[in-house]
C-alpha cells in the first residue's frame, strides 16, 4: 500500500478533533532601545552572510545557519569527541565545524583535541530562525534577554535582547569564528577597512541594491545608525534586527490554524491530534511549537555536558537543554543538543526508548514519564511533522529567506593541485593548510603545513605559473622559517602574505609550496602538494570587461578597438585608466588581461 493511501487510512482510524490549533504568532518582539528599521535589517542580512566577520575569513554566521539546507542551523557534520577525547565512542557529537585554532598573532597553534585541523563546537547549532520569540538563546541559554554592550560593559536592552547577546558570541569565540585573544577593536578595524560581501556571489537583490550605492561599513552604519562609526552594540542591533524578520508562519499548520481546514491532509491533521495525545505539545507547545523552557529528557549522563546549569549554577538544572521547536523540523539535518540523533524516525524511537535508544535517569524531567509514542501513530506523526510545519519560503530560500553564494559553497580557493608533495623523515608527507580564502585586500590571508620534521628550516615558494610535475618553480622564495614542535610530535608553521586591494589582481592565479629541509627527504627536501590561488573579489569592478560578463575575451576587444582614439570616453567604451580616451594605454591593459575570468576564483 502507498504511503498516502496508509496515512489516508490512518487518518480515518484516530481521532480528528482533539488537537486545536493555536492562534498565528504574535507580532514580532523588537526591543525599544532596537527598533525595526529597512536599513538597519539589511546592514543585519550583510553582516550575517559575510565571512569576513570571522578572523580568517572562512566563517559567516551563515555558514552554521543556512534556512533551506537544515532549517536555519547546520547541514555540515563536524565530529567533536566529547569529553573522553576518542572518536567512536557513545559521547560523541556532531557539531559545527568552525576555524582552525590561531594564537593571538593569527598563526596556527596546535589544539590539544583537534590538532592543526578545523575545530568542531561542542554543540550542534540551533536555528536562527524564529529565535526571536525566546528570553534567553543557545542551548543553555547563556545569550541572555538583557542584553550588555562587550565594549562598554553597559546594559543597552535590559529585557528582550538574547538576540543581541547572541550575535556577540561567535565572532570572538576562538573555536567558531576567532584567533585565540580577538576582541572588538580588531573587528571594528577590520569591517571598517573591508568591502562588504567580498567573499560573496549571487547576492540577493535588497544587498546588491544597497551596496551599489553605499559600499562600504561606515556606509552602511551611517545609513543605519546615522553615523559610520562601526561598534560592538551597533553590530549586534543589525544582526538581530535581520534575524527578528526571519519568522517562518507561512506553513500548511498556519493556514489550518486561520480557518482554512483544507491546508492539512487527513494523515496530517490526524498527526497533530497524535502528538497531542502523546503529550509532546505539552512542550512544544503551539503557535512557537517550542515551550522555550530547558529540560532534560535524558539523552546523556550529565556528566558530559550539564547544559543549563553551567550557566545558572542550578543543581537542578543538571542536564537542562532547551526545548527546540518543531517548526521546519522536516529540514533539519541532526536533532538534540549534540547532534546525535540523525533522523526523525530515531527521536520517535528516542521517545519511544526502542530501537536500541535509551534514556538516562538522573535528573531526567518527570514529563518523560508520559510521553507516549504509539507506533500506530508513527505514520501520520512524522507526516506532520516533515510537512505540515515547513515554511515553504524557508524550504526554497525565498525572500526573507534567501541569501548569497559564499566561498564555502564553491570549489575549494586556495585549492591543492598536482601530485608533487615529497615525503621526509619516517616517510611522513608534510601537508599543506590552505584554508583562507584569498580575496582581494585580505591582510591575513595565510597558509600553513603540518606534518613536517620538527624543528626543520623551511620555505615557501611563489609563482605565476603552474608547477610542473607537481614542482612550483618560484618566483618568489620565502623563508627560512623555522617549523614549531606539536604535541604529537610533527613540524608546524604559519606563512602570512598579505593580499593588496588591487584589482588589477583580479582574475591572476598563484602557485604556492611548501619545502621543508629534511635529511630523511630525497635530495634533502620534503615539499607539500601546491596551492593554486585564484585572487576573489566578488564585489569589484573588472578592469577590462566592458560588457560586465566577468570575462575578458573578444566581445571587450573588438568594444575598445571600436572606441579606439575617441575623448570623452567611459569605461564602458574602453577608458580602462579613466583619463577620458581611449589610447595605448587601455589597449596595453586589455591585452595583458586578455582571457581572466574575474568570476569567484574558479
Amino acid at each position: 500500500m502507498k504511503r498516502a493511501a496508509i496515512l489516508s487510512s490512518l487518518a480515518l482510524a484516530l481521532p480528528t478533533v482533539l488537537a486545536q490549533p493555536a492562534p498565528p504568532l504574535p507580532a514580532i518582539p523588537f526591543p525599544p532601545e532596537n527598533p525595526f528599521t529597512e536599513e538597519k535589517r539589511v546592514l543585519g542580512k550583510i553582516l550575517f552572510w559575510d565571512e569576513q566577520l570571522s578572523a580568517d575569513n572562512t566563517v559567516a554566521c551563515g555558514t552554521c545557519h543556512k534556512p533551506q539546507l537544515a532549517a536555519g542551523a547546520d547541514p555540515r557534520l563536524g565530529l567533536n569527541p566529547g569529553v573522553d577525547g576518542l572518536t567512536g565512542t557513545p559521547d560523541d557529537i556532531l557539531g559545527s565545524p568552525g576555524v582552525i585554532r590561531c594564537d593571538p598573532n593569527g598563526a596556527y597553534a596546535p589544539d590539544p583535541v583537534f590538532e592543526l585541523f578545523t575545530q568542531v563546537t561542542g554543540r550542534a547549532a540551533n536555528p536562527a530562525v524564529i529565535a526571536m520569540f525566546a528570553d534567553d538563546i543557545f542551548w543553555d541559554g547563556r545569550a541572555t534577554s538583557d542584553f550588555i554592550d562587550p565594549e562598554t560593559g553597559a546594559v543597552s536592552i535590559p529585557a528582550g535582547g538574547a538576540l543581541e547577546s547572541q550575535a556577540v558570541g561567535p565572532p570572538v569565540s576562538d573555536v567558531e569564528m576567532a584567533h585565540e585573544g580577538r576582541d572588538w577593536t580588531q573587528i571594528r578595524a577590520k569591517l571598517t577597512a573591508a568591502r562588504p560581501l567580498a567573499l560573496a556571489s549571487d547576492l540577493p537583490p535588497d544587498m546588491a541594491a544597497v551596496l551599489a550605492s553605499r559600499p562600504s561599513y561606515p556606509d552602511l552604519f551611517e545609513d543605519a545608525f546615522g553615523t559610520p562609526k562601526v561598534t560592538a552594540e551597533r553590530i549586534a542591533f543589525a544582526i538581530a534586527t535581520y534575524e527578528r524578520t526571519l519568522v517562518p508562519d507561512q506553513t500548511p499548520y498556519d493556514a489550518f490554524a486561520a480557518g482554512d481546514t483544507n491546508a492539512l491532509t487527513p494523515g496530517q491533521q490526524a498527526g497533530f491530534n497524535a502528538l497531542a495525545a502523546s503529550n509532546c505539545l505539552l512542550c512544544h507547545t503551539q503557535p512557537f511549537f517550542s515551550d522555550h523552557t530547558f529540560r532534560n529528557v535524558g539523552l546523556r549522563p550529565i556528566a558530559e555536558d550539564n547544559g543549563r546549569q553551567g550557566v545558572t549554577g542550578n543543581p537542578g538544572d543538571a542536564g537542562r537543554f532547551k526545548v527546540p521547536t518543531l517548526r521546519n523540523v522536516g529540514l533539519k539535518a541532526t536533532f538534540m543538543h549534540n547532534g546525535q540523533l540523525l533522523t526523525l524516525n530515531q527521536v520517535l524511537d528516542f521517545y519511544a526508548q526502542v530501537n536500541g535508544q535509551q534514556q538516562f535517569p538522573q535528573n531526567r524531567d518527570p514529563i518523560m514519564q508520559i510521553v507516549n509514542v504509539p507506533p500506530p501513530a508513527r505514520p501520520a506523526m512524522l507526516d506532520f511533522l516533515e510537512n505540515a510545519l515547513t515554511d515553504p519560503r524557508l524550504a526554497s530560500g525565498s525572500f526573507p529567506f534567501d541569501r548569497p553564494a559564499l566561498a564555502t559553497d564553491r570549489p575549494a580557493n586556495p585549492r591543492l593541485v598536482g601530485a608533487g608533495q615529497v615525503a621526509g623523515t619516517g616517510g611522513i608527507v608534510p601537508e599543506m593548510i590552505a584554508v583562507v580564502p584569498p580575496n582581494l585586500g585580505n591582510a591575513d590571508f595565510k597558509i600553513g603545513v603540518r606534518g613536517a620534521l620538527a624543528g626543520a628550516t623551511a620555505f615557501v615558494a611563489i609563482s605565476s605559473k603552474p608547477p610542473v610535475d607537481g614542482v612550483v618553480a618560484p618566483d618568489e622564495l620565502h623563508g627560512p622559517i623555522t617549523l614549531g614542535t606539536t604535541p604529537a610530535g610533527a613540524g608546524y608553521a604559519t606563512f602570512a602574505w598579505p593580499i593588496p586591494d588591487d584589482e588589477m589582481l583580479l582574475g591572476a592565479r598563484r602557485w604556492m609550496q611548501w619545502r621543508i629541509d629534511d635529511p630523511g627527504a630525497p635530495g634533502g627536501q620534503a615539499r607539500t602538494r601546491a596551492a593554486r590561488i585564484a585572487f576573489v573579489c566578488a564585489p569589484c569592478d573588472c578592469p577590462g570587461d566592458l560588457n560586465g560578463d566577468r570575462l575578458i575575451d573578444l566581445t571587450d576587444l573588438a568594444v575598445l578597438l571600436g572606441n579606439f582614439g575617441n575623448g570623452g570616453a567611459t569605461p564602458a567604451d574602453g577608458d580602462i585608466d579613466g583619463d577620458g580616451d581611449v589610447d595605448l594605454s587601455d589597449l596595453a591593459t586589455q591585452l595583458a588581461r586578455f582571457g581572466i575570468d574575474c568570476g569567484v576564483g574558479q
